[in-house]
């Protein structure tokens, strides 16, 4: 049988409101003893008293829990980003909800709605891009949220980001001062405006450095269908640029599965190629120890969306704030 605290009250012969502060934490600021607080907790805990978390949500306005939409929960950058999402928020005493999109435009709208339904605090999205529709909802219900990761340029919104543009072009110029001249790149999700300031960090360092931009060097992948369509688009790259001599991976399971053909086709990538990779993961280091990384902050994004939300949360009148941080450069 379920505990209440008007059992509580009535075996310690206590009114409801006493045991109702002690049993919040506030029975220090109320002016009750510690003994009457130890006695109400230890009798609490021996009857295996357990708090309506409803009720106190609606006598609060909150819940505590905070929402977190990622397009793919087996993808390793966007389980590392919910780690450290969660440990900010446990941190902040929050309980993190973790939703996967599938990359699924739709399937995020439904979540955004299924996550208000819960009466989550604010929510934390990497948006698909592919739609819009739920970060348009959360816009009109004014509940805070903060995109990460991914963002729309044109729309007021929280967000933390890494500071594409730059940093690829800071990898691509390094494997240009290398000597590679037929730097090959490797990219996907094209309709991310992230992954567009990739692409134009990479060109923008071939300008630089006065080196002819191929576009037969320039392969675009197709997300859904990564590791069939990855295959055919080296067989034409190596058939039409035979003499590639470097590759910019614009995100790392692009890299990987990269490795996996050059293994298949015993070419020599340790020695032919000059590399880097947005991002990296453990695989990365096995296989390719000489690869340049450009590893993103994942913890410092974690920390920065979580502090933003919950400002956001506290402060209704919050002005949106957009964040952008710098990926840490392994050059090799």
């Amino acid at each position: 049988m379920k505990v209440s605290i008007k059992d509580i009250a009535q075996a310690l012969s206590l009114s409801k409101a006493t045991v109702s502060w002690i049993l919040s934490g506030q029975g220090p600021a109320k002016g009750f003893s510690d003994a009457t607080i130890k006695r109400v907790k230890e009798y609490a805990e021996s009857v295996n008293y357990r708090p309506n978390l409803l009720a106190r949500s609606l006598s609060l306005g909150t819940t505590n829990t905070i929402g977190l939409i990622i397009p793919f929960i087996g993808d390793t950058f966007y389980a590392q980003l919910v780690q450290a999402i969660e440990s900010e928020a446990a941190r902040n005493k929050y309980v993190l909800i973790v939703c996967s999109s599938e990359g699924d435009g739709d399937k995020e709208y439904e979540l955004v709605k299924m996550l208000r339904s819960k009466q989550v605090d604010g929510i934390v999205i990497a948006p698909t891009k592919i739609s819009r529709k739920g970060v348009n909802l959360l816009l009109k219900d004014s509940l805070p949220f903060v995109l990460v990761d991914r963002y729309f340029p044109n729309v007021d919104t929280n967000y933390v980001i890494v500071n594409n543009s730059q940093c690829s072009y800071d990898l691509t110029y390094h494997l240009l001062k290398k000597g590679s001249r037929k730097i090959a790149l490797i990219t996907t999700d094209v309709h991310l405006f992230v992954m567009k300031q990739r692409i134009d960090g990479y060109r923008k360092a071939l300008r630089d450095l006065e080196v002819s931009n191929d576009f037969e060097l320039e392969i675009f992948v197709e997300r859904q269908n990564y590791k069939a369509d990855l295959i055919d688009k080296f067989d034409c790259l190596f058939d039409e640029v035979p003499d590639v001599d470097g590759f910019f991976f614009s995100t790392h399971y692009l890299a990987l599965e990269s490795i996996r053909y050059f293994i298949s086709h015993k070419i020599d990538y340790h020695t032919r190629f000059n590399m880097g990779c947005f991002h990296e993961t453990t695989a990365l280091d096995i296989l390719c120890p000489e690869m340049s990384i450009s590893r993103m902050p994942i913890e410092e994004m974690g920390t920065q969306a979580i502090k933003i939300l919950l400002e956001n949360v506290n402060d209704k009148n919050f002005s949106h704030k957009g964040v952008v941080v710098n990926n840490q450069l392994t050059l090799r």
